[in-house]
């Protein structure tokens, strides 16, 4: 829907003989700016992180680390089945914005061409974190981590997130769907003997 509307109202913007007709398609990216990047990019959760901590450390040694992602990362945690959406919507809008700054500033508007030049900036940014940790995980550079340890480390924390973020909402099956997918993955199982107790990791921090 929102492709639809942002198609709708750069056409409006180019084939609208009115004043202000040129603004239009501007409309929808700075909303969506406004009212939705925020959200990701402020990293704010729903639960205070030392509740969080409190409820990982039960099971997890690396419950103060893990928790700090996914405070950082709570929006395209907390929505899994529709974050990609909201990274798609990202990209789009910001591609929009700076297509329209160009636009502005060739029409000498620019004021309106510097905004919409942050507009574009502000959504990029968005559209990288709102769905992070799904992004990292399905890399093959982060997973292996040849190159930069730190990759295959947030490969790790990204993976562990997930899992962690359903303990979290237990009674919440889009949350278990997603965790469930995770636990699938070998490298994973592997991988949680260094930090879940349950799968034989030491009580010791590993961070």
């Amino acid at each position: 829907m929102i492709l639809i509307i942002n198609f709708i109202a750069l056409y409006a913007s180019f084939s609208l003989n009115h004043m202000l007709a040129i603004y239009w398609g501007a409309v929808l990216p700075v909303l969506y700016a406004l009212v939705i990047a925020p959200h990701a990019l402020i990293g704010r959760s729903d639960i205070p992180p030392l509740t969080i901590t409190k409820v990982l450390a039960v099971k997890w040694n690396n419950a103060e680390e893990l928790t700090a992602y996914i405070v950082k990362y709570w929006m395209a945690l907390a929505y899994p089945t529709t974050s990609w959406k909201k990274q798609r919507n990202g990209i789009v809008l910001s591609l929009t914005s700076f297509f329209l700054g160009v636009v502005y500033i060739l029409k000498e508007l620019l004021a309106a061409g510097v905004v919409m030049f942050v507009v574009g900036y502000v959504l990029y940014q968005m559209s990288v974190r709102v769905d992070r940790p799904r992004a990292v995980l399905g890399n093959s550079d982060f997973r292996d981590g040849t190159d930069n340890e730190f990759a295959r480390k947030e490969w790790e924390l990204a993976a562990m997130s997930i899992i962690a973020f359903s303990e979290l909402y237990p009674d919440d099956k889009a949350f278990k769907k997603a965790a469930d997918e995770v636990l699938e993955d070998n490298d994973v199982k592997s991988m949680l003997t260094k930090y879940r107790y349950d799968y034989g990791a030491s009580w010791l921090n590993v961070a």
